[in-house]
């Protein structure tokens, strides 16, 4: 079997409101539509972008319904290759195999087209970073796609990797939450190489089947799950020397007063000393993550001092003392 990774894609930070759509948009779609562009013509392959057809969905595939369910704000989704370790080595894959990176521009430019903030792969200059923050929260985990969407504010990270299987191609995407790495769905597409496409244009075929497909099964779900607020994952550690009654009192202000400032609030996992935290909480009473650590500092004031570990667009780690 000849294997070929492509890559995966993780979803993303929320903004401001579903019409905003950030700067580098244009460059993915751009990208993407290069990409068709290399295709020749004599092979077969869509007539226009990704981009182009997205305006009238039915024109996407006649066999799939995609889903009209709408978002109060955008989410935003990160793109990158399906491998453990370093998310550098993903970056170089997708600049090393051109395949990858015609993968990972198809599903770019779909989500743009449907609505999402994409984050480009190659331009994240906090990966390094990464590598710090997953030993901070996710312990031996040697999957970063996790971390490094929390990282740069996706809500949901999508995973996808290809395969040559004799003569068809073999696409398979995972779509998992940002904030808590739990598997939202999953889509496999086989296609048959039938001799007068190309790699590229078979790749691009397969992928698009894909990414619709997964797209509608996790569409309603995320609507549902933005309209609750913006997702914030906070991990809070007790290293200060506490006495046993006053790290109980710290824990039931997290639990019931903290919890009463925001839509929701969900205990992941709660011990004496580490505190790990999902919180919804309302975009028009709070910006960003610095407003949502204010609360923690705020409530906890007299009691206990609180310090920023570290703060990135929707992972909030923080130091109780």
């Amino acid at each position: 079997m000849n294997k070929l990774v492509y890559g995966a894609f993780a979803t993303a930070l929320l903004a401001a409101c579903a019409g905003n759509q950030p700067n580098d948009n244009d460059a993915v779609r751009a990208r993407a539509n290069a990409a068709y562009a290399e295709v020749p013509h004599g092979e077969e392959s869509r007539a226009s972008s990704v981009e182009a057809k997205s305006a009238d969905p039915s024109a996407e595939s006649p066999s799939i319904q995609l889903s009209s369910a709408t978002f109060r704000s955008a989410p935003t989704v990160l793109v990158s290759p399906a491998l453990s370790g370093k998310m550098a080595a993903s970056i170089d894959v997708i600049r090393q195999n051109p395949l990858a990176k015609t993968a990972m521009e198809v599903v770019n430019a779909y989500l743009t087209s449907r609505g999402y903030t994409v984050v480009s792969l190659e331009s994240q200059a906090q990966l390094d970073e990464v590598v710090q923050l997953q030993s901070d929260i996710a312990g031996n985990d040697e999957d970063l796609s996790y971390v490094a969407g929390l990282s740069v504010g996706a809500d949901i990270n999508i995973t996808y990797a290809g395969s040559i299987q004799e003569n068809d191609i073999v696409i398979d995407l995972n779509a998992s939450e940002a904030s808590t790495a739990n598997l939202l769905a999953s889509e496999s597409v086989r296609m048959k190489n039938d001799g007068e496409q190309s790699q590229r244009a078979l790749v691009q075929k397969a992928m698009e089947t894909a990414i619709m497909k997964l797209e509608n099964k996790v569409r309603d779900r995320l609507a549902a799950q933005l309209e609750m607020g913006v997702q914030y994952k906070v991990v809070a550690r007790l290293t200060g020397e506490f006495t046993d009654d006053q790290a109980e009192e710290i824990s039931n202000i997290v639990s019931l007063q903290i919890r009463k400032k925001f839509n929701k609030m969900q205990v992941v996992s709660m011990s004496r000393n580490t505190y790990d935290l999902l919180v919804y909480a309302d975009p028009d009473k709070y910006e960003d993550a610095q407003m949502v650590y204010g609360e923690f500092v705020e409530s906890l004031s007299g009691l206990a001092k609180v310090r920023k570990q570290n703060i990135t667009k929707k992972l909030i780690i923080l130091e109780i003392k």
